[in-house]
């Protein structure tokens, strides 16, 4: 939906910054149709409570991408050293924070050996 559409709407003008807040809304409410997200946006555009729960799921969603993030280097930095260590433990543990097939993805990536662990897991997924 454009800021022009959002406006006939509504027959609210917000500024761009405001846009992009309610552009997200939008987009983060799943298969709501445009008329039905703007009138009840026109209905709760001024409440203070939800403003405040969606600034803080803005929040909580950028600390959940830090870690997630923070999740992945961890688990590249256990298998380079898995593999430089032959320490299969390491790799298990990079498991346990990434999954199987994101450890997988990261060996080929940078270009290491595979494991008996993950030609397995390779052969089990390709069938």
């Amino acid at each position: 939906m454009t800021l022009q559409e959002f406006s006939e709407r509504t027959r609210l003008t917000p500024t761009s910054e405001e846009y992009n807040l309610i552009e997200k809304m939008y987009l983060k409410a799943d298969n709501m149709d445009k008329d039905e997200f703007c009138k009840d946006f026109k209905k709760h555009s001024q409440s203070t409570i939800l403003a405040t729960f969606y600034k803080k799921a803005l929040h909580l969603k950028a600390e959940c991408d830090n870690f997630r993030k923070q999740q992945l280097e961890t688990a590249e930095l256990l298998i380079g050293k898995a593999h430089a260590l032959n320490d299969t433990d390491l790799r298990n543990h990079a498991v346990k924070l990434v999954g199987e097939k994101q450890v997988v993805l990261m060996i080929l990536n940078l270009g290491l050996p595979l494991w008996d662990e993950d030609k397995e897991y390779i052969k089990a997924n390709i069938r």
